[in-house]
């Protein structure tokens, strides 16, 4: 039987651990140290091991003060084994020590102590955000100053590695004391062999470098294993640049050029991406978010994927040009945080908070809060945004096989919607770039009170499963909703080039709402004597949308003379306009079931091919018309998307040769034709291939990818020019180009970033007025970006720095048929920082669009862009692990 006796008892009882099993002939525990017990199930609470053990082997257990523990839920491995090895695994799995006496064993709680050490690089500087391990228990990283730290480790003795990219992993042998600090320092050296240990977040040769991703292939590869073309865009780059908003983090991402901000329906924005729309609707590798307002102070890494990916992310949040992954903060061991204030021209107040700390001593359970009240005004003389934005995240280490996350992201928001300028009308005159036109480069033509109000709580759920030494489950549940009401408006250039219509849409409301579950299985096999990573998929997504909107026209507006009218729309007079409007109310909604497999086959240790294939069957339901109770455009289509890969790494690890076909597909409706006909069509495909190279030289001082790209698009539904009135699918688009991302470190202190991208699109076979033009949406054929940062990192002066970089994109063809074209200039825009960065504090200047260039974006549409603004930070930084 067990007992539960007093401390006092229960400390005269213990005897070492090494007289568990004394001389023969007495109790059957210890007659048979090693015979073999079955624990079932192996994975219980400690109380029911005890139990089982009782019956099994005869032992007694005596205790007192540990209820907790005997709560905890432990996985023993192997389950069936000996007496002595399931007592080591509970010792080892529970902080728990066992003594014994005849039958009799005594439980206690270990002692515990706290290892903490310094990691520097050879030169003698601090190695930030270098991954610390204990052999077989915990993990962790060094801070900004080189810092690590465990606590709460049970006395005894451990085996503490750190590895990093191009250096020597090494390891130290350490004892841990009762209420004593262990202090172990590493010193990183250069070395070029393989470093297969390796899980560091990046190589902070370069702050601005990520050298691994677990989601552009849904499955941990370093970037020269991975023959996809990605950019990164790091919070240490977010953070230097002092970015107050998403747009502007879009601007380091390489052949990506913002063609609308923020607007109704589009997340963070619509992008162009090697020549087509696309917009961010992917978060930690899921769909999520599907509407609504980003901040980037949740970004730990905004990953563009470059290309048509429909093979591991189908169709329903990407486009033929790539997609945009935001990969979160997520909670860690250490408690510290960070708490920022900004404010600056045209209104800017900003505060924003990263606060991190685990909740109980075990550090099993860990919390983090980031969050951002932000309020600014339009440069022009009308326009606001303000919101509030909070992002909770949690996760629960169960054991060391389970693992769950939970986190969400809650938006409230005011906005007054951003200026578009639609010139349909303007080419009748002669008009064909914004200086030809009657345009108020500071006139937003619609007051502070026209308003919409949006609202999006996103909430994300994972749990991960280690089912062996080298297979993994990963399961994950996505839920997003957004909820908007009010109007937004835009403006369209009326014949004569003289006068403007602000349009409006009057959204009563608009409620959007989307779930995904996914199950990711990935792990390792050998056929033939080649390592093979798998990854198993299976995917169910579903969204719909429910809305009520008006369309209003306003009374036409004195273009040349604003003064005369400039107030004719307030929000009085769109209440009116809108009483005396029928109001169009309908739902409409998808759901997608989809299955995808893929295998890395390393060949040789320097050559690896990658294959994914992916199955989708989409079921649209179509758009339900609530007044009239009919439903139309409801079908269903299935699409297979396949994916190969080839990497060869002539210098390994440094210098990776790659090329890849890849697939993405859109799903097209079933048309009615003029004679009453159902034409069913396929989905429009788009077929990549591509080459490159990608370099990882001089311990990491020295990163980059180059590549040429070749985009088809088949099956675009098209005029049948015999029958102008009939659809047929025979249209055919390209997009071909090139792409060169470097990331350069010459010396400690000093980071550059690069990239320049030209790209070629036309229309190859379509309807006669575009045939052989570029697309409207394809963005500039040119585009640069670049950012110098340095930082004093000796001496007085210490963590003082500058930056300084900005953008450059040629002309712009918005509007673009045989009758007609529009276009945006060229323009180069250039911004600076000044920072001052303290373990404590970090103070910050940014000077934007330094000289004052008045410039525009728009897909169809004139934006203008914000001219020179300051921005001032000042950040309290607490908690740090030294």
């Amino acid at each position: 039987m067990n007992l539960k006796i007093s401390s006092a008892l229960y400390v005269c009882l213990t005897v070492s651990i090494i007289t568990l099993f004394p001389p023969a002939n007495t109790a059957k525990a210890q007659t048979h140290p090693d015979a073999v017990v079955a624990i079932n199930p192996k994975t219980l609470k400690l109380k029911d091991v005890f139990a089982q053990l009782s019956e099994k082997a005869g032992l007694n257990f005596i205790y007192a003060d540990i209820d907790k523990e005997l709560e905890k839920t432990i996985t023993l491995t192997p389950a069936v084994s000996s007496v002595s090895n399931i007592l080591e695994q509970l010792s080892t799995k529970t902080g728990l020590r066992f003594s014994a006496t005849g039958d009799d064993i005594a439980v206690r709680l270990q002692k515990k102590g706290i290892i903490k050490g310094h990691v520097k690089t050879s030169q003698g500087q601090p190695a930030a955000y270098v991954t610390v391990k204990i052999k077989g228990s915990r993990t962790t990283e060094t801070d900004e100053e080189g810092v690590f730290l465990f606590r709460n480790v049970i006395v005894g003795n451990y085996t503490i590695s750190v590895s990093h990219v191009g250096h020597a992993a090494q390891s130290r042998q350490v004892a841990v004391n009762s209420d004593e600090t262990t202090v172990v320092n590493f010193t990183l050296s250069a070395n070029t062999t393989d470093l297969d240990e390796i899980s560091v977040n990046g190589n902070k040769t370069n702050k601005f470098t990520r050298k691994q991703s677990d989601f552009v292939a849904k499955t941990s590869l370093k970037a020269l294993e991975n023959p996809q073309v990605y950019s990164s865009v790091t919070k240490e780059l977010i953070k230097d640049q002092l970015v107050v908003t998403y747009s502007d983090v879009i601007k380091n991402v390489v052949g990506v050029s913002l063609q609308l901000p923020n607007q109704q329906g589009e997340l963070g924005g619509a992008m162009s991406s090697r020549g087509f729309i696309t917009s961010a609707k992917l978060r930690n590798g899921l769909p999520g978010m599907s509407v609504g307002m980003l901040d980037p102070v949740n970004i730990e890494t905004l990953e563009a994927i470059k290309g048509p990916s429909g093979a591991l992310f189908g169709s329903a949040l990407t486009s033929f040009g790539g997609l945009f992954n935001l990969v979160t903060k997520k909670p860690h061991e250490n408690t510290q945080g960070e708490i920022s204030y900004s404010t600056g021209s045209f209104g800017l107040s900003r505060i924003t908070a990263d606060i991190n700390t685990p909740l109980n001593a075990e550090k099993t359970l860990l919390f983090r809060l980031t969050g951002a009240k932000h309020k600014e005004e339009s440069f022009q003389d009308a326009g606001l945004r303000s919101y509030t934005f909070v992002a909770p995240s949690l996760t629960y280490l169960v054991n060391d096989r389970l693992s769950f996350n939970l986190d969400g992201e809650f938006n409230s928001g005011k906005y007054n919607d951003v200026y578009r300028l639609f010139p349909d009308n303007s080419f009748e005159t002669g008009a064909h770039r914004p200086k030809d036109i009657a345009i108020d480069y500071n006139r937003k033509w619609m007051g502070d009170d026209l308003t919409y109000q949006g609202n999006s709580s996103n909430f994300y759920a994972q749990a991960n499963y280690k089912i062996s030494d080298t297979w993994k489950s990963q399961t994950n549940f996505s839920y997003s909703h957004y909820l908007e009401t009010g109007p937004w408006s835009w403006m369209t250039m009326l014949p004569g080039n003289k006068e403007l219509r602000l349009n409006t849409i009057q959204t009563e409301y608009l409620n959007n709402n989307l779930i995904d579950v996914q199950q990711n299985f990935t792990g390792e096999v050998k056929v033939a004597n080649l390592r093979n990573r798998l990854l198993f998929g299976l995917d169910y997504f579903k969204n719909n949308t429910k809305n009520s909107y008006a369309f209003i026209e306003s009374d036409p507006l004195n273009a040349a003379n604003p003064g005369i009218d400039y107030n004719k729309l307030t929000r009085p007079r769109l209440e009116t306009l809108a009483a005396d409007s029928l109001f169009d109310k309908s739902k409409d909604g998808r759901i997608v079931y989809s299955a995808y497999v893929q295998d890395v086959i390393d060949i040789t240790s320097n050559l690896n091919l990658l294959l994914s294939l992916r199955l989708d069957r989409n079921e649209n339901q179509g758009v339900y018309n609530i007044a009239s109770g009919t439903t139309s455009g409801n079908f269903n289509q299935t699409a297979l998307s396949p994916k190969f890969g080839l990497v060869y790494q002539p210098v390994k690890d440094k210098v990776a040769l790659f090329a890849n076909y890849m697939n993405g597909f859109s799903n097209v409706a079933p048309q009615r034709q003029p004679d009453g006909n159902i034409s069913v069509f396929k989905p429009q495909e788009a077929n990549q291939y591509e080459a490159g190279v990608k370099l990882d030289l001089f311990s990491g001082r020295l990163t980059s990818t180059i590549s040429y790209y070749n985009i088809k698009v088949n099956n675009s539904v098209l005029s049948d020019p015999q029958r102008p009135q009939f659809t047929i699918q025979n249209g055919t688009q390209r997009s071909r180009g090139f792409e060169a991302d470097i990331k350069l470190n010459p010396f400690e202190g000093l980071d550059i970033i690069a990239g320049y991208s030209y790209n070629e699109n036309k229309f190859i076979k379509s309807d006669a007025y575009n045939v052989g033009l570029r697309p409207g949406e394809a963005g500039p054929k040119n585009l640069a970006n670049a950012w110098i940062s340095y930082t004093i990192k000796q001496g007085y002066l210490k963590g003082a720095g500058a930056g300084f970089g900005g953008n450059y994109a040629s002309e712009n063809i918005i509007e673009n048929t045989t009758s007609s074209y529009f276009v945006l200039p060229a323009y180069t825009v250039v911004n600076a920082t000044l920072f001052y960065d303290q373990p404590a504090y970090r103070l910050g200047l940014k000077a934007n669009n330094l000289a004052d260039k008045r410039y525009f974006t728009g897909w169809a549409a004139i934006v203008p862009q914000m001219p020179r603004s300051f921005i001032i930070d000042f950040t309290l930084k607490f908690g740090s692990v030294k």
